[in-house]
């Protein structure tokens, strides 16, 4: 039996590999070595003082990231903007709101509770020690709660460096500056972090995003998940500098608002049996115009099916049964199966109609890299396959194929593509496909610049 990219585990929690990857569950905090939990290597917090419990364990691990994050700065800023990086004077703040004790800059618990903020008119760093961080850090793990203090320092510099923008220009920057601080942690070995525990800190920030159909004009907006984590990499990949470059519109916000009325009261979420049973003939059509674009002279072959089952009976492959996969493509027999009782409507339920929409996208790619002759790695092909998925991506959005498709993205379907990616994950995949946030810069590079971008994409 031969499957692209998919050499799937059966069981019970493992429900898909990187043909789209679920573990239909929102990783918990990682379970090796959470760096809360030992002081063993951390940056040193003799010198840090905050206003609130230095004992409480959430509060201990933001010291330790205070820490190294005036650190980084006081070394970073000077290069940047050459002047020296001024300590945040107004104080660290952790808080309480069942207390009643407020930072300065909040009138009202709800002005802390759930939020973590810098304050620009009293240089105040203030988090929320009872509920966000600790909640943050229970679902995501624990450098998902350095990834925060490194976006708030990311204001900070904003402060010193007296950047001007719109707010969701500033909170992208921010991100940035986040993703630059996080890659110096990890080259540093600052916090001991491996790339699931850097897979779950992205899924932290793709879960503070704004709520989907916000404008990015709107004077509170922070970027949808899809352009906060794009930020973030862009960090990661580039350095301050890049960081340092932001301006209104670069990069472009892909805040998109309802299509209509109907689109808005359904919250842009399509029925799954619409989804599984329209988007692979979109796909069709996607492939059947775009490979005799890379192939003069070629046509696009259509798949020779599509193989929705119930795990119970499992197609074969090849003369081999497809028992204990739940999404691939068969490449001998040329056609795309998936679990169509339980782990496809689990993605559904857990990421939203396009996360199963891009799942299925990587399958045709995957196709789409056969007919091409493509024997890259599984490393690579995955890589490619999500690129291409994201350039489908790009084709709805832009409506390139008026006279054949009537499908438009709508609010949160970006976010829930990357979700796909970077959360449904099964059992070993990060080793054999690659780590979640290197496959949605993939997708982010296939939205961003299309099909030609794709296809000599490399690891």
């Amino acid at each position: 039996m031969r499957m692209r990219a998919c050499s799937f585990v059966a069981g019970v929690a493992v429900l898909l590999t990187a043909c789209g990857g679920p573990q239909p569950e929102i990783p918990s905090a990682p379970s090796s070595a959470p760096a809360s939990k030992t002081n063993v290597g951390l940056p040193d917090i003799s010198n840090v003082k905050i206003h609130g419990d230095e004992d409480d364990p959430i509060n201990k691990m933001v010291m330790h990231a205070i820490s190294d994050l005036e650190s980084y700065w006081g070394e970073h800023f000077p290069e940047l903007y050459q002047s020296d990086f001024k300590p945040v004077e107004g104080g660290y703040y952790a808080v309480y709101p069942s207390s009643g004790d407020l930072p300065p800059c909040a009138s009202e618990p709800g002005d802390i509770a759930g939020n973590a903020f810098y304050c620009y008119d009293m240089d105040v760093i203030a988090w929320d020690a009872e509920g966000l961080l600790p909640e943050l850090s229970e679902k995501f793990g624990d450098f998902v709660i350095p990834v925060v203090m490194a976006h708030e320092f990311g204001h900070a510099v904003q402060g010193r460096s007296n950047m001007k923008g719109r707010t969701v220009t500033r909170e992208l920057q921010a991100d940035c500056f986040a993703g630059a601080w996080s890659q110096h942690a990890l080259d540093e070995q600052v916090f001991e972090v491996n790339a699931a525990q850097l897979d779950s800190a992205l899924a932290g920030v793709l879960d503070l995003r704004d709520q989907p159909g916000t404008s990015a004009m709107d004077p509170s907006a922070h970027g949808t998940g899809f352009d906060r984590v794009a930020a973030f990499q862009d960090g990661m990949d580039n350095g301050p500098q890049r960081c340092k470059e932001y301006r209104d519109d670069d990069p472009i916000v892909l805040a998109m608002p309802f299509n209509d009325a109907d689109d808005e009261a359904s919250r842009g979420t399509a029925p799954y049996d619409y989804v599984v049973n329209t988007v692979p003939y979109d796909l069709e059509d996607f492939w059947s115009q775009v490979y005799p674009q890379i192939r003069p002279g070629e046509q696009w072959v259509p798949l020779a099916g599509l193989e929705p089952f119930d795990p119970d009976s499992p197609p074969d492959c090849g003369g081999r049964s497809a028992e204990g996969y739940a999404l691939f493509y068969c490449i001998p027999d040329d056609y795309i199966g998936w679990d169509n009782k339980f782990a496809m409507r689990k993605v559904y339920r857990q990421g939203g109609d396009y996360a199963v929409a891009t799942l299925l996208a990587t399958q045709y790619s995957l196709a789409a890299l056969e007919r091409l002759g493509d024997d890259s790695d599984e490393k690579t092909s995955t890589l490619r396959s999500d690129c291409l998925a994201g350039a489908y991506t790009s084709s709805v959005i832009v409506h390139d194929r008026p006279d054949t498709s009537t499908f438009s993205i709508s609010p949160g379907d970006l976010d829930e593509g990357i979700k796909a990616l970077l959360v449904f994950r099964g059992d070993g995949d990060v080793e054999r496909q690659g780590a979640g946030y290197a496959r949605i810069r993939a997708f982010h590079e296939g939205v961003m610049n299309g099909v030609q971008s794709c296809l000599s994409l490399e690891p």
